[in-house]
């Protein structure tokens, strides 16, 4: 029983220490690309595809300055989470499911860890979170700049949580339960982006399909052992794959950022998933060229995945 007070006392100590790291780091990238004006936001429309003969299920995430809301209860099936800000620097809300035995400190402590700024501690805290939870995405989003992601959601509990407030005083979360008869259907995607490692070259973005304004795309994590986001960013006029490494290779390791920056947006996307999982997103990209890229971590050693090649340039139509 001391063994177990212990834990519950000094790993909390150094998640707030973790935490504030991860939201600082947060904060600094969600201000770094571009002007904070926001841009008008895409509209959900197109095609589905049909999982029932029901429309999707929709829950509404809306955070501000004081909080965020949620719904406490969903039904499984395709789930549609409609998210949006109207704070700067709140409102970064992801969807994760909790492991057995396993609790929001457990949870916060590894994702900390497994997102943390300091190289050595990133491997073990890989091992930690996916020993304590699955990511199943969420949204990078700004105010005036709302999005969607859809998730199969099965019966059980899952956690709605911010990841900018990770670092507060009272962290943002929720529970949400999953029951009831299963319904809806998934938005139809005009594209998919793949995270994967290939052999003998590194992990790599693959596009299939086309990007499209105003339409979801599907964001499938397939790098084994390794949560992973995709977040899209404008790159100014010229920009070449040769450019964006030079700039990711100057990347140090605290979490700042190198001067002239190649980017000229907010970034916005998915949140991170866990190895195996897959989103439907929809963010308001406009037809321009963007660089998909990541912020996470190597979970065998703690560097950053663009620096091994993880970002490709895009077209969005």
């Amino acid at each position: 029983m001391t063994h177990r007070g212990n834990r519950a006392t000094n790993p909390r100590r150094r998640t707030l220490r973790g935490a504030g790291a991860l939201a600082g780091a947060a904060l600094l990238l969600a201000g770094l690309h571009g002007p904070s004006g926001a841009a008008p936001a895409a509209t959900v429309t197109g095609p589905d595809v049909p999982h029932t003969t029901e429309a999707p299920t929709t829950v509404d995430l809306v955070s501000t300055a004081t909080g965020f809301t949620a719904p406490a209860t969903a039904r499984p099936g395709p789930t549609t989470f409609r998210a949006s800000t109207t704070q700067s620097g709140k409102g970064w809300i992801g969807l994760a499911r909790l492991k057995d035995g396993k609790d929001w400190d457990d949870f916060l402590d590894a994702l900390s860890r497994a997102l943390s700024d300091t190289p050595a501690d990133v491997p073990q805290g890989a091992k930690d979170l996916d020993d304590t939870a699955v990511l199943l995405g969420g949204l990078v989003i700004h105010p005036g700049q709302p999005g969607t992601f859809t998730q199969d959601l099965r019966p059980g509990q899952y956690l709605l949580f911010d990841y900018l407030t990770a670092g507060d005083a009272e962290p943002r979360h929720r529970r949400l339960t999953v029951t009831g008869a299963s319904a809806g259907r998934s938005p139809e995607p005009t594209a998919t982006v793949v995270a994967r490692h290939v052999p003998g070259v590194g992990p790599r973005f693959e596009v299939f399909g086309s990007l499209r304004a105003g339409r979801p795309l599907r964001y499938v994590n397939r790098i084994p052992g390794q949560v992973n986001e995709l977040l899209f960013v404008k790159v100014a006029e010229g920009t070449t794959e040769a450019g964006l490494k030079a700039w990711f290779d100057a990347l140090p390791d605290d979490g700042t950022f190198p001067p002239d920056s190649p980017f000229r947006s907010l970034s916005l996307g998915s949140l991170h998933l866990s190895t195996g999982r897959s989103s439907v997103v929809q963010v308001p990209l406009e037809p321009d060229r963007y660089a998909a890229i990541t912020y996470s971590k190597d979970a065998t050693d703690g560097i950053k995945l663009v620096k091994k090649g993880l970002f490709a340039l895009v077209d969005v139509h």
